[in-house]
């Protein structure tokens, strides 16, 4: 089985595992708060079912857009940390829909959240923290909307971090405080250090950070984005065996597969064709993933949880099933 076979029919099955979920309104069966809405617009419309994309967009603008273009985030246990990711996907699945007012008004909102002195993103509400996730997203999201300038500003903000990278060989600090940020409670390691030494890290931030780039190059020309893009991905070879075998890989794979494109350098397909097999060998038999990357049997219940990562991986799934293998 090719490639794009491989990962379109991940896709097509997660796609239908979605779609049995999804109610007349809208809404989804098991659907209770804002994490089952804000990655299922770009899934069904990565995967060309627009009719359906449209149907929960129109449900999110009826239920969860607020007057001040904020996304109501009841329910959501990491809203007040990670505070415009949310938005920044449903911004970037208004754009592929063509719905301009929708991606005019999130992507307001994320530029309340940019720190001109760096470049970044604020991740959490507080605006204390920037970090590599919500800057590469909410820049994708700006970039997609029409704001280069935050998105230009954002992959500045990468470059820098990059170049403050004391051993790459220990891992990736992802978080910046006025400055890399290197020591930190226990509690917060998830968050600051992608571990090389340990298993089940965050290694979607070698990959989100690379998605970001990757169109910055393509948008720009500037061969230094994609440079810069390839050096993100080709980090992660640092880290522990399941690197491309967990739910956290699946960005690598996005990011790998717009590289890719642009790069043409067999190294970035390996890695394209690592994630597709790793995301396609923890889908459930009913097409849904889990975020534990646990199988979950031949059925899983629909809930907020495993709508948001299935959706995600019916995303992502379908853009590495469209790169161009020659």
């Amino acid at each position: 089985m090719t490639l794009h076979q491989k990962a379109w029919e991940s896709a097509e099955k997660g796609c239908g595992w979605l779609l049995a979920q999804l109610q007349l309104d809208g809404s989804f069966r098991g659907g209770h708060d804002l994490r089952a809405y804000y990655k299922t617009p770009a899934a069904l419309l990565a995967h060309g079912r627009v009719v359906e994309a449209n149907r929960v967009l129109d449900y999110v603008e009826a239920r969860y857009l607020r007057p001040d273009d904020d996304l109501d985030g009841t329910g959501v246990p990491w809203i007040g940390v990670y505070r415009t990711y949310p938005h920044a996907w449903i911004c970037c699945a208004a754009m592929m829909s063509g719905r301009f007012d929708l991606a005019r008004r999130l992507s307001g909102f994320i530029a309340g959240f940019h720190n001109a002195e760096s470049g970044g993103f604020f991740a959490d509400e507080a605006r204390t923290t920037e970090e590599m996730m919500t800057t590469s997203m909410a820049g994708l999201a700006c970039l997609w909307a029409g704001r280069q300038d935050l998105a230009l500003a954002a992959g500045g903000w990468l470059e820098n971090l990059w170049q403050a990278q004391p051993d790459l060989t220990r891992g990736l600090y992802t978080s910046w405080r006025q400055g890399l940020v290197t020591e930190y409670a226990e509690a917060d390691a998830a968050g600051c250090l992608v571990d090389a030494n340990k298993a089940r890290q965050w290694y979607f931030q070698y990959g989100i950070s690379a998605a970001l780039l990757s169109a910055l190059a393509g948008t720009t020309g500037d061969a230094r984005w994609l440079t810069l893009a390839r050096q993100f991905l080709h980090a992660s070879a640092q880290c522990g065996a399941d690197r491309y075998q967990t739910p956290q890989s699946g960005k690598i794979g996005w990011g790998a597969a717009w590289t890719y494109r642009l790069s043409r350098a067999p190294e970035d397909l390996a890695l394209v064709e690592q994630v597709v097999a790793g995301l396609g060998a923890l889908q459930n038999d009913d097409g849904s993933w889990l975020a534990t990357g646990v199988y979950g049997g031949a059925n899983a219940a629909a809930d907020s949880v495993t709508l948001d990562v299935t959706s995600e991986f019916v995303t992502l799934q379908s853009f590495m099933g469209l790169v161009p293998v020659v």
